[in-house]
């Protein structure tokens, strides 16, 4: 894809949520011969190609949900995913991202839907209200436009070398980047990804800080926190609280002094505080989760967990990021996207 061309919808980037809205748009009756889907890769997204090895907090049996919505492609991989787990057995996050891959994969093959592996470089609305996409290959137009250009890391302004979360969240690259002898290791966080890492520098022998911000190092979501720990972060961080981690200690982030002394005696750091979207140049970061649509461009919506939908509890607003969470977000917001566009599609 070279030159100029038009598209009615495009998707740009197709790892778990741009998979699961092919999916949707091809149930609602939308023409894959109108879709065009943009991935670098076309691996399967991040948690294939960067998070392979983490052992996740998701269950078999909510991935199978998800996939039961899509019997014209999804029962290869379902009886697949039951000969390997038990229901109620959480999975590594590769084989969740394989197995609704191939499930998208198949029906991106069948339905006639365009693949462009390329690269992003802007997005731009035009005064026509169509959507310029600038890549590496050239230039395309779209009238309807969906991201799901994932998320990175958070970062902080540390002055420490800094190994990256998906190295840190991976045992056996980790232990090239970390000495027993020579290092120790200041990980900031302690959610989910956090009580991982800490986890595999305990079995690596490194000593190492773990900084927290709040009342308590850990919540647990069997203590009611909404986002809280469970499954295998739950037991890591039961341990640490057991006193079982003995190279670690733990400090709040709210007592600056310890927390600025600890840091001090630390010689590489992981930050491990969650993620933010991915930036597009040109594409606004602003977006309203009742709808997915991104503020001020008509006509373009964005999911997943760079747009994910949101729960407010208590006055509190929680992100929700998982693969029920997105089909749940995409499957609302659906039916209002495709009746407001309706004039500029053909559906089946």
């Amino acid at each position: 894809m070279t030159n100029s061309s038009t598209r009615t919808i495009t998707i740009v980037g197709f790892g778990i949520a741009g998979q699961l809205l092919l999916l949707e748009l091809l149930k609602a009756g939308v023409k894959g011969s109108e879709i065009l889907v943009i991935d670098k890769t076309f691996l399967g997204g991040d948690l294939v190609t960067k998070y392979g090895t983490v052992l996740s907090n998701t269950p078999w049996w909510k991935t199978k949900k998800a996939l039961e919505a899509y019997p014209d492609f999804s029962a290869a991989a379902i009886a697949e995913g039951n000969s390997e787990f038990q229901d109620n057995q959480c999975m590594p996050v590769e084989r969740i991202g394989g197995l609704c891959f191939s499930v998208a994969k198949k029906a991106l093959q069948n339905s006639g839907a365009e693949m462009c592996s390329t690269e992003i470089q802007s997005i731009q609305r035009t005064p026509s209200d169509t959507f310029q996409i600038q890549h590496t290959f050239g230039t395309l137009s779209t009238a309807i436009l969906f991201v799901a250009q994932g998320a990175v890391p958070k970062r902080l302004p540390l002055e420490l070398p800094t190994i990256p979360l998906e190295s840190a969240l991976d045992k056996e690259l980790l232990k090239r980047l970390v000495h027993p002898t020579t290092d120790h290791v200041a990980v900031i966080g302690t959610a989910h990804s956090g009580s991982i890492i800490l986890n595999h520098l305990h079995m690596l022998n490194i000593p190492t800080t773990a900084f927290y911000r709040g009342a308590t190092p850990f919540r647990f979501s069997r203590d009611g926190a909404y986002d809280g720990l469970k499954e295998c972060s739950e037991q890591i961080a039961d341990a640490i609280l057991r006193g079982e981690y003995t190279n670690l200690s733990v400090v709040s982030l709210n007592n600056f002094f310890e927390a600025h002394k600890a840091l001090k005696k630390a010689t590489k750091a992981i930050v491990a505080t969650g993620f933010e979207l991915c930036q597009i140049q040109g594409l606004p970061t602003s977006y309203d989760p009742k709808t997915a649509a991104l503020e001020g461009w008509p006509s373009a919506y964005g999911f997943g967990i760079a747009y994910p939908g949101t729960t407010t509890l208590e006055e509190k607003v929680y992100v929700d990021v998982s693969v029920l969470s997105f089909q749940d977000q995409i499957q609302r917001c659906l039916p209002e996207i495709l009746n407001t566009n309706k004039t500029k599609l053909q559906l089946q």
